[in-house]
């Protein structure tokens, strides 16, 4: 029996939130010695029924098995039965040649040559060879010379046929020739065999052919006995039967080419490995199990076939008993599925559910479970263990509070000290930039000797001077940029503008500081139309920097190219350096905040490391996106992406056209 209450043993009384009582506890540890152990023996019988288990999948391996060694069996069999029946037919082909042979050794053929004594010994070969109907010796231009014939057939010495060609042939290489099969006078099957005649060896004076009568064929294939209603037939090359124990098949020509197991066996591709069985319907529309071998000398096939339910009775008795049993054991793995879920598994669930009420703060639950085993005894540890999570659970709730509210007293500090140091950092940057502005103006004047002549050394030094006052006064600007993005400061004057008058304005201001390295900027290639929905100032940033950079990180003799691409409602513009390229571990990094990729001798270069930080800041408030494309030794390629119309203008999303143009 399991149950679960929960409200009246936790709320009702107080006292029962904080232990079982005195005689429940007895009670528990009284029944605990006497059910120790139940649940093992249980699961003792559990572990029969799985050992039973594990028979039964030994059973249907071994059965699997079995019967894959079965099918194998009965196909080599079949298979053994039809190579014999074959050889036996190769026999008795090749044992007419040997007699026919012989005949061309006799005395009358190296003493006369084709003489009418030799008619004798022809004679004496239809004697020998039954199965030979007619026996003709032509010379070698294949006129008949000496005949014998168990049939009245034409007279010696008429004219040569065109059927005696392919066997003059093959006996002038000293082959003998076996012929195809064919009909004699709509009757019995017939073949040719001719062997060559000479008088001496080497000296070939004709041919001696015969006729053989395959009605043997028929006779060994009749005989043969394959199981209980298996049978024997072959068939011509073009699938007419030569024997078949139904003779009238035979002598009606049936034809059997349109018979699977026959297109099997004669039309397999050549390159492939022929097979050597099927399962196919015969003549009468059975299904049937049909193997087959080559006969060569006859240019044909043996087949031997038994009924499928013949063939495979015996496997599949054995299957259907096996099934039995196997169903047997599905049945008492059943029982023995009900009786692990009636005394473990019910139990077990009833405290699953337990876990997800307390899980979902259902913390005054209890549970009642009587199964008298060890399961009872972890039921009321798990009673005792809800009891203590309620009181630590009300006592984390305050702790939580009071931490929650340390938390937000500590992010309002944060936020307090982010705020000083922006107004601090933007309050140094003022007061440093007012007294910069006056030391260049102070140099400018020195420079341009308003106060006196100067040495060229003087000059050096202010030029020094002038240059550090410069990148210092960039730095400042970059951090005030930076301070006011991050307050959100930031307003965009968005207006049409030319993409081509913003790039050579910055290349023409940048472009002495590329001469001194001898670098070629190359931006002639912008089409003066191409127009930018942006803040003029704030490209002009973009530019500064990402051009900046590229000077700055290309070699001497160096080259720096800026070109655009422009689509429906987007403009890309790329900046390309020959530089040394950066490393992929450093691409996603750049355009962080203070990063800076190490140059040569692994020296960082001077500068905030701001710059790129800034740039996707500016790009994006643009609605565009900025990238890098590099391969360390290869340059870099910087690529942004500016709106060539106002928002309401737009024609397509700015994430789709970004992928346009960075795939073209």
């Amino acid at each position: 029996m399991a149950k679960t209450t929960s409200g009246e043993h936790a709320s009702g009384n107080p006292k029962c939130k904080a232990m079982l009582s005195t005689a429940e506890a007895s009670k528990i540890q009284n029944n605990i010695s006497w059910n120790r152990g139940r649940l093992v023996r249980h699961y003792f019988l559990i572990s029969l029924v799985l050992i039973s288990g594990g028979l039964i999948t030994s059973g249907l391996s071994e059965l699997y098995f079995r019967y894959q060694e079965s099918s194998a069996e009965l196909v080599r069999l079949q298979q053994e039965i039809t190579s014999g029946a074959a050889w036996k037919i190769e026999q008795f082909v090749e044992e007419i040649e040997r007699i026919t042979r012989g005949a061309t050794k006799s005395r009358e053929i190296t003493e006369k040559g084709f003489s009418p004594d030799y008619q004798f010994e022809l004679r004496r070969l239809l004697v020998i060879a039954p199965a030979i109907s007619a026996a003709v010796a032509m010379d070698s231009d294949g006129t008949s010379r000496v005949s014998a014939s168990r049939f009245p057939r034409v007279l010696p010495g008429a004219a040569k046929s065109d059927a005696v060609v392919p066997a003059l042939q093959a006996v002038k290489n000293g082959n003998s020739y076996f012929g195809s099969v064919y009909f004699h006078r709509d009757s019995e099957p017939y073949m040719t065999i001719a062997v060559p005649i000479e008088r001496y060896a080497g000296r070939l004076i004709g041919a001696l052919q015969v006729q053989v009568n395959l009605k043997y064929v028929w006779d060994l294939l009749s005989k043969l006995r394959v199981g209980a209603k298996g049978y024997a037939y072959a068939v011509a090359q073009n699938g007419d039967l030569i024997a078949h124990p139904d003779i009238t098949l035979v002598l009606q020509r049936r034809n059997v080419v349109d018979l699977d197991q026959v297109r099997s066996a004669f039309l397999a591709p050549a390159n492939a490995q022929r097979p050597t069985w099927t399962i196919a319907k015969n003549l009468q529309g059975r299904k049937v199990f049909s193997s087959w071998s080559p006969l060569p000398t006859l240019g044909a096939m043996v087949f031997v076939e038994r009924p499928v339910e013949e063939v495979y009775g015996p496997l599949y008795a054995s299957l259907i008993r096996t099934s039995g049993l196997l169903l047997v054991g599905l049945c008492m793995s059943l029982v023995a599925a009900l009786f692990v879920a009636r005394r473990v598994v019910r139990p077990l669930e009833t405290l699953r559910n337990g876990v997800e009420r307390i899980g979902s703060g259902d913390m005054n639950l209890r549970l009642e479970l009587k199964t008298g085993d060890e399961i009872e005894v972890l039921a009321e540890e798990f009673n005792k263990m809800t009891e203590n999570l309620r009181e630590a659970y009300s006592g984390l709730e305050k702790k939580v509070e009071q931490r929650t509210r340390q938390l937000a007293l500590a992010n309002d500090t944060l936020k307090e000290l982010d705020r000083l140091k922006s107004d601090f950092v933007s309050n140094v940057s003022h007061e440093l930039r007012t007294p910069l502005t006056a030391i260049k103006g102070a140099v400018d004047l020195v420079l341009r000797e308003v106060t006196g002549p100067l040495t060229e050394k003087q000059i050096h030094y202010l030029t020094r001077v002038k240059s550090n006052t410069q990148q210092l006064a960039g730095m400042i600007n970059d951090v005030l940029d930076l301070a006011k993005i991050e307050e959100g400061r930031i307003e965009l004057k968005s207006a049409r503008a030319s993409l081509a008058g913003l790039v050579h304005e910055v290349v023409d201001t940048l472009r002495p500081m590329a001469a001194e390295k001898n670098i070629l900027i190359d931006a002639g290639a912008f089409e003066p139309l191409v127009l930018i929905w942006a803040d003029r100032d704030k490209v002009t940033q973009v530019l500064m920097n990402l051009v900046g950079n590229a000077i700055k990180f290309t070699p001497s003799e160096g080259k720096v190219t800026v070109t655009s691409k422009s689509g429906p409602d987007w403009v890309q513009v790329s900046i390309c350096d020959t530089g040394p390229g950066i490393p992929s571990a450093e691409r996603v990094k750049i355009f962080e905040k203070f990063y800076q990729c190490a140059g040569d001798g692994g020296q960082k270069p001077r500068g905030t490391g701001l710059g790129l930080a800034i740039s996707k800041t500016l790009v994006e408030l643009h609605g565009g996106e900025i990238w890098v494309d590099s391969e360390p030794g290869c340059g870099s390629t910087f690529y942004f992406t500016l709106p060539g119309v106002p928002p309401g203008e737009t024609k397509s999303p700015a994430h789709t056209q970004v992928k346009v143009i960075h795939q073209a």
